[in-house]
């Protein structure tokens, strides 16, 4: 029920600053802020230049709020907006193409070998998540920390349904076999 009630409200919020109600836009990013800039943080790799990312974001929005059709798809259009300006930047760094890749491809990783207590030291998985793939961190991070679906996910990254299904269940594994690393460390 309080799903229900935080979407509505969500709608009516967006409603209001697509109409200019600065308090409105304001409760926006208030609710989206911190969570974003966990997200854009996670794809970059490091903190830097997480903030400026996060600024340029709420700009975009700003400029191109009105022309949102739909109130109901605000997240999901603003991970978007904050998703391609976060690849955008990390591509600018790194001049030359982001690479996705998957865990070591051949070899079998057993998603049990770890035992889920080691999912609750929140500092070792934030370093674990650090050393994955972008790929496999912003999938990660949308699905368990943000609560999108698998659709949602999809409609963010650019990419297919069975995409993003396939890039879960290896970052999850990447993400066990990296915390073992770091607990045999």
């Amino acid at each position: 029920m309080t799903d229900d009630l935080d979407r509505i409200e969500e709608r009516l919020t967006v409603l209001l600053a697509q109409q200019g109600d600065r308090d409105a836009f304001g409760r926006l990013v208030d609710r989206y802020d911190k969570r974003l800039h966990y997200f854009i943080r996670r794809i970059l790799g490091e903190p830097d230049g997480a903030l400026d990312l996060i600024q340029s974001v709420w700009l975009i929005v700003h400029r191109r709020l009105r022309r949102l059709q739909s109130p109901a798809a605000f997240r999901v259009w603003l991970y978007r907006i904050a998703h391609d300006q976060a690849v955008t930047e990390l591509r600018r760094k790194t001049r030359r193409p982001v690479l996705f890749e998957e865990t070591a491809a051949g070899q079998p990783l057993d998603a049990s070998s770890l035992d889920d207590s080691a999912f609750e030291n929140a500092e070792l998985v934030h370093v674990a998540l650090r050393d994955l793939s972008v790929d496999h961190r912003r999938v990660l991070t949308l699905r368990f920390i943000e609560d999108m679906s698998i659709e949602e996910i999809a409609e963010v990254v650019d990419c297919g349904p069975g995409t993003v299904k396939s890039r879960l269940h290896y970052a999850k594994l990447a993400l066990r076999l990296r915390i073992e690393e770091l607990l045999d460390g």
